[in-house]
């Protein structure tokens, strides 16, 4: 067992957790101390209602787990679009194969190296049914994650999300086991005027998906992804094919001019778009677009921004469990389990599941031998 360096900030938060009440004494002396005391975190928790999330945010425990995330970071990118950070991501071919969140993935991408170099990156592959996406970057000899491939995370441990930095972004603890997330139907955001047969838009929601990419009242809605709406009911229809994070390309006819416009949809709500519980489970929060419709993934309790989704999720030992894909509630995050994802890199890698912004005409990078070994590992899983 991986031995670790108690740091002053994981005996204030050890010491923190025993003043709950968990009983320390009945933990097995032998076992490793982060494993101690996340029992003992669990325990109290049981006893008292106090959110794990203002507990495990800190920046001292955040330090205490330095040496857990440590492998990982160096082995983890940010992904940057329009010259910002849109998400995180992980290297898992040492030639410049990188995993990340597709849903983000707007225009040109670049990955920025924890060494500080920064590489333009092209999109190989997105698996639609993890919101996933693969990127090729031109390095070589990159440090590669260490996947844990035998089982899930299990519920109540603890788990740290990893930039490439010292420290982790947050420490959390899994809550719920590897399970289906179902999708939610898409959300536009808008009322027809129903005095007339066209869908022309009579009002725009407040924190719509309309509002945020600029529709306005007035806005007649001719196309959704090139399919035509020429009445309102085949503008329910065509917007009923998506779900919740899909980005759609909105044509509309503006006075004479035609305007296109791409909107991300959100969920469905009760009542107006400012709806209370809506507003309870962000608490102003940023979520991520697409947050519902995965094949399998579990949940844990880390406090994330949509940005920090799309790298690696580390144990207590510093194997990868995961791969952080949407911040779904206030308290809710969701990952793909590492031996999920690893199934999924040789369809990504090998064009199977190219983009279709990718052109027809562009050949596909071809896998180095180290990279061949990672499909030869995801084939047998």
């Amino acid at each position: 067992m991986k031995q670790w360096n108690v740091s002053f900030g994981w005996l204030w938060a050890a010491s923190t957790l025993l003043a709950l009440g968990a009983n320390a004494s009945s933990l097995a002396q032998e076992r490793d101390p982060l494993q101690q005391a996340g029992e003992a975190f669990r325990n109290a928790m049981q006893r008292v209602m106090i959110p794990t999330s203002s507990l495990t945010d800190g920046p001292q425990v955040r330090r205490a787990f330095r040496d857990a995330v440590a492998e990982a970071a160096d082995a983890t990118v940010y992904v940057r679009s329009d010259d910002k950070q849109v998400a995180l991501g992980g290297i898992v071919g040492s030639d410049g194969w990188v995993i990340t969140k597709a849903d983000e993935l707007q225009g040109p991408v670049t990955c920025k190296l924890k060494d500080g170099r920064e590489f333009d990156a092209r999109v190989v592959g997105i698996d639609r049914a993890y919101d996933m996406a693969m990127l090729k970057i031109d390095a070589k000899g990159l440090p590669v994650l260490n996947l844990k491939r035998d089982d899930d995370a299990e519920v109540g441990e603890w788990v740290a999300t990893v930039a490439a930095a010292r420290d982790p972004v947050a420490i959390g603890i899994v809550a719920v086991d590897t399970r289906r997330i179902r999708p939610q139907r898409g959300w536009l955001g808008i009322q027809m005027d129903t005095q007339r047969n066209e869908p022309r838009i009579a009002l725009v929601y407040e924190g719509s998906a309309a509002e945020a990419a600029g529709l306005l009242v007035n806005d007649l809605i001719v196309e959704i992804n090139e399919e035509e709406t020429p009445t309102r009911e085949a503008l329910v229809r065509v917007i009923g094919k998506y779900t919740a994070g899909d980005v759609i390309e909105v044509e509309v006819l503006r006075g004479k001019e035609r305007v296109s416009i791409k909107a991300a949809l959100t969920p469905p709500v009760r009542g107006m778009p400012n709806d209370r519980r809506m507003m309870q489970n962000s608490l102003g929060s940023k979520l991520s677009n697409r947050r519902f419709g995965f094949d399998q993934a579990f949940q844990h309790d880390t406090v994330l921004k949509p940005v920090d989704c799309g790298g690696p999720l580390v144990d207590l030992e510093g194997r990868v469990v995961g791969f952080n894909i949407a911040r779904s509630g206030r308290t809710e995050s969701y990952a793909i389990p590492a031996n999920v994802a690893i199934t999924r890199f040789y369809d990504l890698m090998s064009g199977n599941l190219s983009p279709a912004e990718v052109p027809v005409d562009d050949p596909q990078p071809e896998p180095s031998e180290d990279d061949e070994k990672v499909k030869e590992e995801a084939a047998a899983e």
